[in-house]
């Protein structure tokens, strides 16, 4: 059999590709001559610049034209070429999108294999850093399009779970290596696609660093893509831990002003704190334990409890299982079956499947973050799984930012600081929700 070695046209066409790309440049570069001359410019030099794309590395030069204090380089422009950059925007957000599915370092192997162009683990980091500060002009954006018209869904159901995802984090001034970043997951329902599978509609993901300000986006996206009404039903689910508390969800509930509101304890936690218990005694507990929870009867969890304790012998056990059996009685009630609510289960107990795109990309091989490091990239993940990371680098709010920038010749960090002092004033922006307290149910939490 005779062995088709596919690199030599490869690198036929590849030259060729380069070919067109020069022709390209120089054809538009002597187009924009007579353009720029109609517009006052002068033309003072040609220069070289090296650039990598998606479809190749290029060193080509272009004319620079000057008028009055102001330069222009049309080809740049045509590019889309920032100054004094070696690589385009499009080739950074493919470098960034690949960041999300595998380490740094393999994304360099990716990048030559494909695209035969050699980059190093910093060119990575720095296409997360770019992520970084486009998350951060798109949270100041976000304030300038409060009051844009957004049409609001209508839903009889909406979901919510929370919970947190711990990742080893390096922070110079505190000892703790570990950090939980909150992760919450809004939704309509569950609906069948095919034959054996399920998809979460109109599911909306938030996550970050800071418990009390991603529930406060979750609140924010719900009070203005949602319109609440007397048959509104919120069906919440978490595993109780801080900040994922039934009285968290009961608030954000209170605020958005659904009457209707079912918490539940996740059916994996629960199971998972009754094995992790029970397993040093009978195997005949156990299946009464789930049998009470199955039935919603809390009677029979009495009885399994006072059992329990009848084997207990030392005071270790004792206070061991004191705190066991109060945590179960104090949250039964969250553990009633939807079925017994009047409604089903689909769409309940989603949070450790949401979980996996981030853990599998973030914890395990001794991987260590930087703090905005790891949030970072846990937002880009969820972009990306959303196919909104595109949105994010080339999405319209871009030019809509940099013309609020230059209208009102203000920095991204004093915007940063207008919205702190807005928070801790208490201005308008919270008036407009429909409940007075909800400023305050942040600051306390």
């Amino acid at each position: 059999m005779t062995f088709f070695d596919e690199r030599e046209l490869k690198n036929q066409l590849l030259f060729q590709n380069a070919k067109e790309f020069y022709k390209f440049v120089s054809k538009y570069d002597e187009e924009m001559i007579p353009v720029m001359k109609a517009k006052g410019y002068t033309c003072i030099h040609s220069m070289e610049r090296t650039v990598a794309f998606t479809f190749g590395e290029f060193t080509f030069r272009r004319r620079r034209w000057k008028k009055g204090n102001h330069w222009v380089i049309p080809v740049d422009e045509k590019l889309g070429l920032q100054k004094n950059v070696r690589f385009s925007w499009e080739f950074m957000y493919q470098v960034a999108k690949l960041s999300t599915l595998m380490p740094y370092d393999k994304v360099t192997q990716v990048i030559q294999l494909t695209y035969h162009i050699s980059i190093t683990k910093p060119i990575v980091v720095k296409a997360v850093k770019i992520c970084e500060k486009l998350l951060e002009e798109r949270e100041g954006y976000r304030y300038y399009e409060e009051n844009k018209e957004v049409r609001k869904r209508k839903a009889q159901v909406i979901y919510i779970e929370g919970d947190g995802v711990m990742v080893k984090a390096r922070d110079t001034q505190k000892d703790n290596k570990h950090y939980d970043l909150s992760h919450f997951v809004v939704h309509t329902g569950s609906q069948k696609v095919g034959s054996n599978r399920f998809e979460l509609q109109d599911k909306k993901e938030f996550i970050g660093l800071e418990n009390r300000l991603v529930r406060e986006q979750v609140i924010d996206y719900l009070f203005n893509n949602y319109e609440v009404t007397d048959q509104t039903l919120l069906i919440t689910n978490s595993d109780g831990g801080h900040g994922y508390t039934p009285y968290v969800f009961k608030e954000i509930a209170k605020v958005l002003r659904i009457k209707r509101h079912e918490h539940f304890w996740d059916e994996y936690h629960v199971n998972k704190e009754l094995k992790n218990y029970l397993k040093f005694y009978s195997e005949d507990l156990l299946e009464r334990a789930f049998q009470a929870i199955k039935q919603h009867d809390k009677q029979l969890m009495r009885t399994v409890l006072d059992t329990t304790e009848s084997y207990i012998e030392t005071e270790e056990e004792q206070e061991l299982f004191e705190k066991f059996k109060s945590k179960i009685l104090r949250n039964f009630q969250y553990t009633k079956p939807a079925e017994q609510r009047g409604f089903s289960h689909a769409g309940i107990g989603i949070m450790e499947s949401q979980h996996r795109k981030v853990t599998y990309r973030m914890k395990k091989r001794g991987m260590y973050w930087t703090l905005a490091g790891a949030e970072t990239m846990s937002r880009i993940i969820v972009l990306n799984y959303e196919d909104s990371l595109r949105e994010l680098f080339f999405g319209n709010w871009r030019e809509d930012y940099e013309k609020f920038i230059s209208l009102e010749e203000v920095s991204a960090y004093t915007i940063k600081k207008r919205m702190s002092k807005t928070d801790k004033e208490n201005t308008s922006r919270y008036q407009c929700y429909p409940d007075s307290k909800r400023l305050s149910y942040f600051r306390k939490q």
